[in-house]
């Protein structure tokens, strides 16, 4: 992938406040001084996506705190980096907030829609590691339904050996849709080794959603 360093400028200084708080002083050091590196690394070593990849800032987002993990020598666990993340998405909780999925319920049907399009106008073929996103509209009734059957940032790390840490970024995706006043409901994930990554996105509002 191509370098970008603003996600390491925007979300380290973030990774490293929870860390102190949660882990001491020398862990929080430690993991950024190292974490810079690492995450360089990551996206140098990562498959392209392609550069105008719409969905692009969801791997350069998990890979900023796979490079701070790995900052730590793996000394914070899967469970206490989730930790962190939920404190790095809590910080930023007003820009997802932005959303509200009760009363834009199909906001994420038409997001995926756009990467559907970007997608199919070549850049599947081109960049093949991408996410491939499927729709099954007869599915629900409330809400936005789609699922993924490729996940660039699952094949990555656990090709690296870093599946571990797949658990936590993977529950990132229910802390962010409650920010947008929303529930997500999900049967599978790649990561814990179903062939989907599934995603029902409802208003939180919403009762008894079909």
């Amino acid at each position: 992938m191509k370098q970008n360093g603003f996600y390491w400028t925007l979300f380290a200084p973030m990774i490293k406040s929870s860390i102190k708080a949660r882990f001491g002083n020398g862990m929080a050091v430690k993991a950024i001084k190292n974490g810079k590196k690492q995450y360089r690394t990551l996206v140098e070593e990562a498959p392209d996506i392609g550069s105008g990849n719409p969905m692009a800032s969801n791997a350069y987002f998990a890979y900023v705190f796979v490079g701070a993990w790995l900052g730590t020598d793996k000394k914070l666990t899967p469970d206490d980096m989730a930790l962190v993340m939920t404190d790095v998405l809590t910080k930023v909780k007003p820009f997802f907030g932005m959303t509200n999925l009760n009363k834009t319920p199909d906001k994420w049907y038409k997001d995926m829609k756009k990467y559907e399009k970007w997608y199919d106008a070549g850049n599947g073929e081109k960049y093949p590691t991408t996410w491939k996103v499927h729709f099954d509209e007869s599915k629900h009734r409330d809400g936005s339904f789609y699922y993924f059957s490729v996940c660039p940032i699952c094949s990555y790390l656990t090709s690296r050996g870093l599946g571990e840490i797949m658990k936590p970024l993977c529950e990132t995706d229910k802390v962010m849709f409650a920010y947008q006043h929303g529930r997500l409901y999900r049967d599978y994930t790649i990561a814990s080794g179903g062939e989907i990554c599934d995603y029902w996105a409802v208003g939180d509002k919403v009762e008894n959603p079909r």
